[in-house]
């Protein structure tokens, strides 16, 4: 029994090596296969995927500063996964070495880049004196002049995220909750100017499975006011909306009538517009000019009055990265050719999703540049009379955070904001947040609502419209169209002014109304009703305001 017993550890002796090699030799054989995978859908940009591979490669080897790094490069690039990216690139840090080579997987060591990404990471979580340290340990090593631009600029950040997280705003921030947002990235507000609907875009994934490739598809959906309490569960806009590409909400005009989208291949982009017509959305068409040439074209918005439409291109002739562009209605009804809004808005890095109050005058926009805190902030700016923009101002902290803030959009009476945001407390990516805006004065805005019907319940003719027109300065407000089955229509003036409302069907005026609204009235809605005979155009007017003279016309 001694002797078997000795043999059997001597047997063990002998055979464990070759059971350690085995094993060994397996996970040395997984990682690289896992680590290849990784690389390739990093390559890919598909971040998620590459972090599945990259975390397999984890558990087979933790000790690496390479594979710690390379699942640190795919959080810092997640929507609100930043600072779980810390502890693996601090990891990283600990072995850097000059010859790094990115697709080998017996490398150990971690590039110098991980410095860089380090750095955003503590930016993220408001640990800016580590970000700034990182940040010059990564310049350290830096040749590129441009490279050199961009860490000084990173370093700007965190100096002007201390300064703004020092004096706060009384702002409040509200995440939108359950009904809205998603663990997936939900986004793109579209609120009506009374806050009586929203439209915007999710990735979360449809009942019957997620998307091909395992990439979240976007989609657009529908919501309403919930009992004064929320809002309640969206549910899908319509098909000729969702089709088979990437698509995102991105602006509503005024009336409801017109909305403008954005789809893509993950490659590019258009932006595409759709009319309502009844109870459902037109299939999107291009909207015309040069929007969607030469370059992608993403976030659209057009001037309250539809004379100027504002959209971002990476085109040629800008002034670095994403610029905000801008093309006017022609007589024609088309639109121009683009023109860049200039320097004062535009910087050598990313412009994105600008947004015209009904005011006509004030200007939001998101930016990479200027005096930004840390990635997109949301900035404002004024148009003056003579066509120029008023320096750009900071919405400051808590609107803006380290993170990606962008896709602000403002009530009508300018007490509540709507933006994106992948900041730290999000249900999963970006979400959907309100703001109580500080300071909220009501603006001089009012808003004239109304409809117009015939008496025996058939639909306005296509050529029906209202002309508004400044009766002191002679100068046109806009031109607005009903809809078409239900003939109601929204219009938006600035107070302390006197206007007159031409109600036309092609271009025979059949009814015209004086509109005079006190300078003292804050933000106001005037709503009205008009009747209309379709053999004579022979006019009730119902006024529920009494705020106005009307005539009848034959």
């Amino acid at each position: 029994m001694y002797i078997c017993r000795s043999m059997k550890y001597v047997y063990l002796l002998l055979f464990c090596p070759f059971v350690y090699a085995s094993a060994y030799a397996q996970d040395k054989g997984t990682y690289s296969k896992d680590f290849a995978m990784g690389n390739d859908m990093l390559t890919k940009k598909n971040y998620s995927q590459a972090l599945r591979y990259f975390s397999s490669a984890y558990k087979a080897d933790s000790s690496s500063a390479n594979i710690n790094y390379k699942i640190g490069r795919c959080y810092i690039a997640m929507d609100g996964e930043k600072a779980t990216a810390i502890r693996y690139l601090e990891k990283a840090v600990t072995n850097i070495s000059a010859t790094y080579n990115p697709v080998n997987s017996a490398q150990v060591s971690a590039p110098y880049n991980a410095y860089y990404y380090l750095g955003i990471g503590y930016h993220a979580s408001y640990k800016f004196g580590e970000a700034i340290n990182s940040f010059k340990s990564f310049r350290d090593h830096v040749i590129s002049k441009d490279s050199l631009s961009e860490i000084d600029h990173r370093i700007e950040q965190c100096n002007n995220a201390r300064m703004f997280i020092l004096v706060p705003n009384n702002a409040k921030v509200i995440n939108l909750g359950d009904s809205i947002n998603s663990s997936y990235s939900d986004y793109n507000a579209l609120i009506a100017s009374d806050e009586s609907s929203m439209i915007f875009t999710s990735a979360k994934p449809l009942i019957n499975g997620p998307s091909e490739n395992g990439n979240d598809h976007s989609y657009i959906y529908i919501s309403y006011p919930k009992n004064d309490t929320g809002w309640a569960f969206a549910h899908m806009l319509d098909k000729t909306i969702n089709g088979k590409t990437e698509n995102a909400s991105s602006f509503i005009t005024l009336d409801g009538q017109e909305l403008f989208i954005t789809q893509g291949d993950g490659k590019s982009s258009t932006i595409m517009t759709s009319f309502i017509n009844s109870d459902h959305w037109d299939t999107p068409e291009d909207p015309g000019g040069d929007i969607n040439n030469p370059a992608s074209s993403t976030n659209v918005c057009v001037s309250p009055d539809g004379s100027t439409l504002y959209f971002v291109s990476d085109r040629p002739g800008g002034f670095g990265g994403k610029d905000i562009w801008r093309c006017v209605k022609l007589p024609n009804g088309k639109w121009s050719l683009a023109v860049n809004l200039g320097s004062t808005i535009n910087t050598p890095y990313n412009e994105e999703t600008p947004f015209m109050h009904a005011d006509g005058k004030t200007f939001f926009f998101s930016s990479e540049g200027h005096t930004g805190i840390g990635g997109y902030d949301i900035f404002f700016t004024q148009l003056l009379d003579n066509g120029k923009w008023v320096d750009p101002f900071n919405l400051g902290y808590p609107i803006n955070t380290p993170d990606n803030e962008t896709h602000f959009s403002l009530s009508g009476d300018s007490k509540h904001g709507y933006l994106n945001s992948d900041r730290p407390n999000s249900k999963g990516g970006l979400d959907i947040y309100k703001v109580i805006m500080p300071n909220s004065g009501e603006k001089p805005l009012t808003v004239i609502k109304g409809q117009i019907v015939l008496d025996n319940g058939t639909a306005l003719p296509d050529e029906v419209h209202i002309v508004a027109t400044d009766n002191v300065t002679g100068q046109s407000i806009g031109d607005f169209k009903p809809v078409k089955s239900t003939g109601s229509y929204t219009i938006i003036v600035p107070s302390g002014k006197n206007y007159t409302l031409s109600y036309q069907n092609g271009n025979k005026e059949f009814y015209t109304e004086i509109i005079e609204v006190p300078g003292d009235a804050g933000y106001k809605e005037i709503r009205k009703a008009l009747t209309l005979s379709p053999f004579t155009w022979k006019v009730t007017a119902i006024d529920s305001t009494n705020n106005g003279e009307h005539k009848d016309q034959k």
